[in-house]
């Protein structure tokens, strides 16, 4: 059966891709510092600590600076597949020209990023099989509603899907994420797509900011909930979630779509060799949101996401797939087995 689907949404892909479907996402841009270990954590660690046993000195690795952020990673890979994006954010100058260079060539457009806030900057260590994210959220980690222009918040209403991810960075996020969709329900036409990511940075406020969520869920300002186990866990569970919001569900070797009664199967991921881990969950929201747009039922949509995981991890140059590649590499891959 999965393989009848995945030969159907390959067709899918060979009909045009509805460039017209507008997708506005914020609110996070960063450059990224990627450190390539690929060793174990304890060995890495006790390397770290010997070198600080001796007073200091170089632990040489492979490093490479990136773009960052969920939102901007997510516009980056929407547009190579055939939609252009409308980026919100909020970073400096330097940022802004570093942002400028990262997307030349691209149709990402970044008229809606603001130049008078503070670079976000996060190293990322890539290490056997986990990432580890320092991270400093800038700009992000304040932006609220006010930070939103009229233009911005027209761009809001015209948009499709307007997507929110980086809550758990945002000291503000629940008020942006509530003002902007509540924005979308009552004077838009799209749907509302909510990336929360990890809460972990809330800190001793998580209890009280996750049930401010909660709340903002249950008022159905979510159409789309994207998130991984951990996160349906600390965001009140599968049956508390899948009757306020489609839940998107994204572990490391399946997905699945809860929604009120109905979920599908799970859809294994793809059999690949991973070349990076940073920017997998980015890369995926992506495919899901060019499913939305493209009028997929959950389960393909669902293998459509995996797939555009799938080749960005896999891809030796950590390119975001065009939809030719998509075609190539469903044609030529093979699933994980259970």
């Amino acid at each position: 059966m999965l393989e009848k689907e995945k030969h159907l949404l390959i067709e899918k892909l060979k009909e045009d891709i509805p460039e017209e479907f507008k997708v506005a996402v914020m609110p996070h841009f960063c450059i990224d510092n990627l450190i390539q270990s690929g060793e174990s954590c304890d060995s890495f660690v006790e390397k770290f600590r010997m070198i600080a046993v001796q007073g200091g000195g170089n632990l040489v690795m492979k490093q490479a600076l990136n773009r960052g952020g969920k939102a901007a990673n997510c516009a980056s890979a929407l547009s190579h597949l055939g939609i252009s994006p409308y980026l919100i954010a909020k970073t400096d100058l330097p940022g802004y020209k570093l942002l400028e260079h990262f997307f030349e060539g691209t149709e990402v457009e970044l008229s809606h990023v603001k130049r008078d806030g503070e670079l976000a900057f996060t190293t990322a260590i890539e290490l056997e099989g986990v990432n580890v994210m320092l991270s400093c959220p800038g700009s992000l980690c304040q932006f609220g509603p006010e930070y939103l222009t009229d233009r911005d918040e027209e761009l809001i209403k015209e948009s499709d899907i307007v997507c929110i991810s980086d809550w758990g960075l945002n000291e503000k996020g629940t008020e942006l994420a509530s003002h902007v969709f509540s924005l979308v329900k009552k004077k838009g036409k799209g749907k509302t797509f909510f990336d929360p990511g990890d809460p972990s940075p809330r800190k001793e406020k998580e209890e009280e900011e996750v049930e401010k969520m909660k709340d903002m869920l249950r008022r159905g300002l979510v159409d789309i909930l994207s998130v991984n186990e951990n996160e349906v866990t600390r965001y009140g569970g599968i049956e508390f979630l899948r009757n306020v919001t489609k839940v998107d569900l994204h572990t490391e070797a399946y997905v699945k779509t809860f929604h009120l009664d109905k979920e599908t199967e799970e859809i294994p991921a793809f059999s690949v060799e991973p070349e990076r881990l940073t920017g997998a969950g980015d890369a995926w929201m992506a495919g899901d949101i060019l499913g939305e747009a493209m009028g997929l039922d959950d389960r393909s949509r669902l293998m459509l996401a995996n797939a555009v995981a799938a080749f960005y991890i896999s891809d030796p140059a950590g390119r975001h797939p065009e939809a030719q590649d998509l075609i190539n590499f469903l044609t030529n891959s093979s699933f994980r087995e259970r």
